[in-house]
């Protein structure tokens, strides 16, 4: 939960309190929560709730997250190949940190926590086809900014 908090407010501490929120808002929804339907997603959308609600409420600045998205590397993979896949990761941490709210919190649901598209709609409570079209926009704009981060550096 953290993890989500962290990608869409962009910053560690307000990501703190929106995991904690998000905890405090599951124990007192608990008794609305439908044993037959899958936990994650639920609680999941609690989160993505709160740390949005925060971007709206806090109009916070978006800033470059130093932290990168835990996920096993290759264990054959030597010293330069992990820095240079720390350093691509970086790139694409920072670029999402410039999206919009909705946008990272898509991206977030999607790829580093690997919900399926009816997941992540179901977490956000809006359709699928705009799951869809915020995460082909997302990834457009990833791209051009990838690309254009790119070019800052080879200048």
């Amino acid at each position: 939960m953290y993890n989500i908090a962290l990608r869409i407010t962009s910053d560690p501490d307000a990501a703190s309190d929106c995991a904690q929120e998000a905890f405090i808002r599951a124990y007192k929804a608990l008794h609305q929560y439908d044993p037959s339907l899958p936990f994650g997603p639920w609680i999941f959308r609690i989160a993505t709730n709160a740390s949005l609600n925060h971007v709206q409420r806090w109009h916070a600045h978006q800033t470059v997250v130093d932290e990168l998205p835990e996920s096993a590397e290759p264990e054959e993979s030597g010293p330069e190949a992990s820095a240079l896949r720390r350093e691509a990761v970086g790139e694409v941490v920072a670029a999402m940190a410039e999206l919009p709210p909705a946008y990272r919190a898509a991206l977030t649901l999607r790829h580093m926590q690997q919900l399926s598209y009816q997941e992540v709609a179901d977490t956000l409570g809006i359709p699928l086809g705009t799951v869809k079209t915020h995460l082909h926009r997302a990834r457009a704009a990833l791209k051009a900014r990838l690309a254009a981060r790119r070019r800052e550096t080879q200048s």
